[in-house]
């Protein structure tokens, strides 16, 4: 067993008092990020992205607000990652150059960061990579881990002893007794842990409204044989692109089939290179084939795993059902299998998605219709409460779901005999201290939305960070057009607004040639439908373009579509 030492060790104080701070994941599924913090010492687990609904126009990422840590930087002795899901890793490439700490998580979660990092352009000497009985010495904690199914390989219980206690977090997980990676949850180490005395569980709660256990992961490799046989074109699934299980099982269905196999996406892309590479994929020679070449092959001689399972509009899955991808083009006979239930921020996109090939003609799988597409890689019911009764807590705190999940948890819980001051109703931002084996509510830190304004088309292009103040410094524009529902063809002029963008003289005749850019585009645009987030997608990007390269500035671009 190898233990990680840093240099500056503090002589710990049991008087000092703990405190959590959830900077994200707390009535929210996504962009999880939670501070621990004792004395002169400050642990950080997670650090995940969340996704944008409607009301963010432009925006393609949302990450947690560090403002508390600024000003201590200094003292976080480590992030740690309790797996691969991008809720957990993806905000990593815009926190770390601030915060700089080393980052300590499982082989195939290193992997995946590593990917990141060098996409960004970042130092990866900071990334260490762990096994599973390794322990770290962070300052005032001591932290162990044990292992949990879920659907990436090399998701772990993190055990953090403290002067305080010992607590537990535990992210996402469920108990499958006979998972795919073959990764099934330490339950012997978790009552071990439990029979130490542990003050407070973390335990993730998204799926506690459904009875009984979840279904075995290794269920689904039969409901994608049986797709791909009803299908007489090409078979596309898109799931979670760092769902490592689901994408062994689509090459295992692919090789019984007969199908080559394409990778489109570049998250997919990525993280099967890197799951491959160590090992965690098992791959036929010869079964996969490059997007490139995908017009090569009889279209029932293929399957093309493939990004956009949430409806995300600049995804490849959007781009293909908009007829505007260059290597994927659907046809009458062709399906696309949904490998992946709708988080609750992307619940509207995922269902216009769906539509929008229903209207092509495809034929397409969805949970709705058929229930065996996904199987949850979050624990039901009755696997909380196995691991609550493994574990057993003094006080419980749900995380990674909506209030709505906290508050069914609350309930489950006072029903397995805790009194419901010991089930934690915290939200993010709120400070909880711990003291002498009790817990109160010591105040509140400013948490805000902190948006990643993604630049470029599709899945390619330079990624910024812009938040609020940046964009008052840049302006807003506005651009509203009117199309036909049928054909999405212009029926009026387009009509441009800008505010704190360009000084009034010069706005005449720059906002005159950015109408005849958006017109030419949306006359370029013939593809049959309409899908109303697209065009307002296509109409940001081509604006976007226009004018960083007239002025060199990026106002905000807000585009409104009036079908008429």
């Amino acid at each position: 067993m190898k233990t990680f030492k840093p240099k500056f060790l503090p002589q710990l104080n049991n008087t000092q008092a703990l405190r959590i701070i959830p900077l994200g994941g707390v009535g929210d599924v996504t962009k999880n990020m939670y501070v621990y913090e004792c004395g002169n010492d400050i642990l950080i687990v997670d650090c995940g992205v969340g996704f944008p609904d409607e009301g963010m126009p432009g925006v393609d990422l949302v990450i947690p607000d560090i403002s508390y840590l600024r000003g201590k930087m200094d003292r976080v002795r480590g992030i740690i990652i309790t797996h691969g899901h991008e809720d957990h890793i993806g905000s990593l490439p815009y926190l770390w150059p601030e915060i700089q700490a080393p980052i300590y998580t499982q082989r195939l979660t290193a992997g995946f960061i590593r990917a990141k990092f060098t996409e960004h352009n970042l130092p990866k000497d900071k990334i260490r990579e762990l096994k599973i009985n390794d322990t770290l010495d962070l300052g005032s904690f001591k932290v162990s881990f044990y292992q949990v199914s879920h659907s990436v390989p090399d998701s772990t219980g993190v055990v953090i002893r403290t002067p305080q206690g010992i607590i537990v977090h535990q992210a996402d997980f469920k108990i499958d007794w006979t998972p795919v990676s073959g990764q099934v949850t330490d339950v012997g180490t978790a009552a071990k842990i439990g029979s130490e005395g542990v003050l407070l569980l973390l335990i993730d709660c998204l799926r506690v409204d459904k009875p009984g256990f979840n279904k075995s992961e290794k269920s689904i490799e039969e409901t994608f044989e049986k797709a791909a046989l009803e299908t007489p074109g090409k078979l596309l699934i898109t799931m979670t692109s760092s769902n490592v299980s689901r994408m062994q099982q689509a090459i295992n269905a692919a090789a019984k089939l007969n199908r080559k196999v394409a990778i489109v996406g570049r998250s997919f892309e990525n993280n099967f290179q890197v799951a491959r590479d160590l090992g965690y994929l098992q791959v036929p020679p010869g079964l996969i084939v490059a997007p490139d070449a995908i017009s090569t092959f009889a279209p029932n001689k293929l399957l093309i795993l493939i990004a956009g399972a949430q409806g995300q509009a600049d995804s490849s899955l959007t781009r293909a059902a908009n007829e505007e991808h260059k290597q994927v083009k659907l046809k009458a006979g062709d399906s696309v299998v949904f490998s992946a239930d709708p988080i609750p921020s992307t619940e509207s996109a995922q269902n216009a998605l769906i539509d929008l090939l229903s209207r092509l003609g495809l034929n397409v799988y969805y949970s709705a219709v058929l229930s065996d597409l996904h199987v949850s890689g979050h624990a039901a019911l009755e696997e909380i409460r196995l691991m609550i009764n493994l574990i057993k807590p003094k006080f419980l705190f749900p995380i990674g779901g909506t209030f709505r999940h906290m508050e069914s948890f609350s309930k489950m819980a006072v029903g397995l005999g805790f009194d419901k001051k010991q089930v934690l109703a915290v939200e993010d931002g709120d400070i909880l201290e711990i003291k002498d084996q009790g817990i109160k509510l010591a105040g509140k830190v400013d948490v805000q939305n902190v948006y990643v304004d993604g630049l470029g088309i599709g899945d390619i292009g330079q990624v910024i960070l812009r938040d609020r103040q940046k964009m008052s410094e840049e302006g807003v524009v506005v651009v509203v057009v009117s199309v036909d529902q049928h054909t999405g063809q212009l029926v009026s002029p387009v009509d441009i607004i800008s505010r704190g963008f360009v000084f009034e003289e010069m706005a005449k005749e720059l906002l005159e040639e950015a109408k005849q850019v958006v017109k030419e585009t949306l006359q370029s645009h013939t593809h049959k439908g309409s899908d109303w987030r697209f065009i307002r997608k296509t109409i940001e990007d081509c604006l976007d373009k226009f004018l960083y390269r007239v002025t060199e500035r990026r106002p905000l671009i807000l585009s409104v579509v009036v079908e008429v």
